[in-house]
């Protein structure tokens, strides 16, 4: 009797150690499984890193070709020409750079181009100028670097999906609001012909939006070479 209550003592006591191995130690747990990036993370964190320097540039640029700097002091007009035509041309290069990790840059490297020879054609332009040849180079230069934007913004867009999906969606939206804001001059430029004072605040909003628009775009090259450059390899 002794003996087989020793046996039943035994099983149980197997059973119970059975069942606590298995609740510690869990089988046929699927491991999970790190999706790795279709793109070239060092390129990217490399390149769009020299794109947030080159945009500084560009609005320095931008300053020298205002209306104020230029009455204030004629000879810089000259210089922010010269500034922003080398650096929509380096604009234009570094993209084709990483041309290879989004056809979308390829699109705007070429519009870049564009852009340059445009300025450049546009540099013996004088006041006494035909405004009747000056203007529609001027409307072209302005649809082809919209077209360059947008083609831009994809390729950041293109790129992050798989490194950081909200940073992604972001210049989606910014894309969303430059478009917004280029209809909303054109919209309030034709308004003011009718209503001049609502066609006025239109257009002195929607040229707020663009300049914030501008600067935003810095902070999101900024985040977006950040966001290759701290990403896990």
């Amino acid at each position: 009797m002794d003996e087989l209550r020793k046996d039943q003592m035994e099983e149980r006591t197997g059973e119970t150690g059975e069942n606590i191995r298995e609740m510690e130690f869990p089988v046929d747990q699927p491991e999970q499984i790190v999706k790795k990036p279709s793109v070239n993370i060092p390129l990217l964190a490399k390149w769009i890193g020299v794109l947030f320097w080159l945009i500084i540039a560009a609005n320095i640029a931008s300053l020298f070709t205002s209306e104020n700097v230029t009455n204030a002091v004629p000879s810089l007009a000259f210089a922010g020409q010269i500034l922003n035509i080398v650096t929509t041309a380096a604009y234009g290069v570094i993209l084709l750079k990483i041309a290879s990790e989004s056809i979308y840059y390829r699109n705007s490297a070429i519009c870049c181009f564009i852009t340059a020879v445009v300025a450049v054609a546009m540099i013996p332009v004088s006041d006494d100028t035909d405004l009747a040849l000056a203007i529609p180079v001027v409307i072209v230069s302005v649809v082809v670097s919209m077209i360059g934007e947008y083609y831009e913004y994809k390729g950041h867009t293109d790129v992050l999906n798989d490194v950081s999906l909200a940073l992604s969606e972001k210049w989606i939206r910014l894309w969303k609001w430059y478009m917004g804001t280029f209809l909303g001059i054109i919209g309030g430029t034709v308004l003011a012909v009718m209503i001049p004072l609502i066609g006025m605040i239109i257009v002195l909003g929607s040229t707020i939006g663009t300049m914030v628009v501008s600067v935003v775009k810095i902070v999101y090259i900024y985040k977006t070479a950040k966001a290759f450059r701290n990403y896990p390899i």
